[in-house]
């Protein structure tokens, strides 16, 4: 099965399923046309018309055969070109042999019936979800070609028939057939439009599958880092115990301590940093995946804030200090998230008018504050979040959150004031202060000056 016109880079398997959906939706609607059909000729057939109402049952017959015969090919899947093109013909077919023996038989008028401007359309508003704009031309031009047959056929057996009213006469006629060209044009563009959105989700996909890869990894390098401190840890108890034994080398082993000692804190602290680095993002993806059946377009803006924001965390992961204006820079990235995550249940605001280049903060550490406040209480769009980001006069960052305790016991993961509290420790005699209060909680993180 080949898709023919703009976008060829989409693998005809991919909307192979999309173009069987398409072919049902033309069976279901048949079923429906032959209902109503059979249901007005019943009562055309009650009231007396009965001449009008044969011809009629005996086209809606073959219309139920044959349309029985592509319902049986749609439920076994068998969906080829040709089927397309003959599923084609006779629904244009029928339609105009039925306006064609109408007309010569029984009303002139049928021929420029408004129902006729209106059935066609919908006919190729379903074949748009058929997904091949090849079978789509064809239908528009069979169409045009078969009520303009019939039409002129009638035509010529009395012309001044046709003539004498502007509305039926060849004139309006073409104008009809230009309508329903226009209508045909905008279902090709409709399918154009299609293929585009497809296009755009499977990019997407594939995007989010490497951003998983990517997480994975991480992970794997957190293990290994946990394995190297345990390791590490080992050893340190076995040279503890060396020394102990060995009191002649005592000022050998007390140097190699303090250098393993050091080594082993660095380690730590490095182990520390890559815990903080995919914490926020599995609940982000959460959200992406959810958004993108939603809002595409809403969907690519995340992708876009949620790759900044992961850019920021692989540029500064080995660091140990970063300016709290790279900080807060990060952080407008990482609030968009949560106002889509959370649309009206957080409000986040930053008062910070006296920022200087030399003020350093851990890479992180307010990410950290705003995900524990969204952790430990509970929040809705009539009590929202409310947390506050300033800095005091001692030159620490202070944020403030209003207090609404979860009632149910929330699991830690291990990386939240605790990590703040070591990795503060392991770079400065400067110690975070966390107060709690009926109705707040307040966490003021120092700001190191860079020399």
């Amino acid at each position: 099965m080949k898709i023919s016109g703009w976008h060829r880079s989409i693998d005809p398997w991919q909307i192979r399923d999309e173009q069987l959906k398409g072919a049902r939706m033309s069976v279901y609607f048949r079923w429906a046309f032959i209902f109503l059909v059979t249901t007005l000729l019943l009562i055309q057939l009650t009231l007396g018309y009965r001449n009008e109402s044969l011809h009629a049952f005996i086209l809606i017959i073959v219309y139920f055969l044959s349309n029985t015969v592509l319902w049986y090919a749609a439920v076994k899947r068998y969906n080829p070109l040709w089927l397309g093109y003959l599923s084609a013909v006779l629904d244009v077919g029928v339609i105009c042999t039925h306006l064609l023996i109408l007309s010569l038989n029984h009303d002139q008028l049928a021929v420029t019936s408004a129902a006729t401007l209106f059935l066609m359309p919908v006919l190729f508003l379903l074949y748009t979800f058929r997904l091949d704009r090849v079978l789509m031309l064809f239908l528009i031009v069979i169409a045009i070609a078969g009520l303009s047959l019939v039409y002129f056929i009638n035509y010529f057996q009395d012309p001044e028939f046709y003539r004498q009213s502007i509305s039926i006469s060849p004139t309006a006629h073409f104008f009809r057939a230009a309508y329903i060209l226009f209508i045909g044009v905008l279902c090709i563009y409709l399918q154009h439009f299609m293929f585009h959105f497809i296009d755009k989700q499977l990019r997407i996909a594939c995007e989010k599958a490497d951003a998983d890869l990517q997480i994975r990894m991480e992970e794997e390098k957190n293990n290994l880092a946990r394995q190297l401190i345990l390791q590490e840890k080992a050893l340190n108890k076995k040279l503890e115990n060396e020394i102990r034994e060995r009191t002649r080398e005592l000022t050998e082993a007390n140097t190699r301590l303090l250098e393993l000692q050091k080594t082993n804190l660095q380690s730590q602290f490095e182990v520390l940093k890559q815990q903080v680095n995919p914490h926020f993002l599995f609940n982000s993806l959460n959200v992406l995946a959810s958004l993108i059946k939603v809002d595409p377009d809403l969907a690519e803006s995340f992708t876009e804030k949620l790759s900044k924001v992961y850019r920021y965390v692989l540029e500064n992961k080995e660091k140990d200090m970063v300016s709290l204006v790279t900080e807060m820079d990060f952080i407008n990235s990482y609030i968009f998230l949560l106002n889509i995550r959370f649309k009206g249940k957080i409000f986040v605001k930053i008062n910070l008018d006296d920022i200087r280049p030399e003020m350093m903060i851990l890479p992180m550490a307010l990410q950290i504050l705003i995900e524990n406040a969204i952790k430990h209480n509970t929040f809705s769009r009539t009590e929202p979040l409310n947390i506050d980001i300033s800095v005091d006069r001692d030159s620490f960052l202070v944020v403030k959150n209003n207090l609404r305790l979860r009632e149910s016991y929330v699991q830690s993961t291990g990386i939240g004031l605790a990590n703040i509290m070591n990795r503060y420790r392991l770079i400065t005699d400067k110690e975070p202060v966390f107060e709690k209060t009926d109705k707040s909680f307040v966490a003021r993180i120092p700001l190191i000056m860079e020399i």
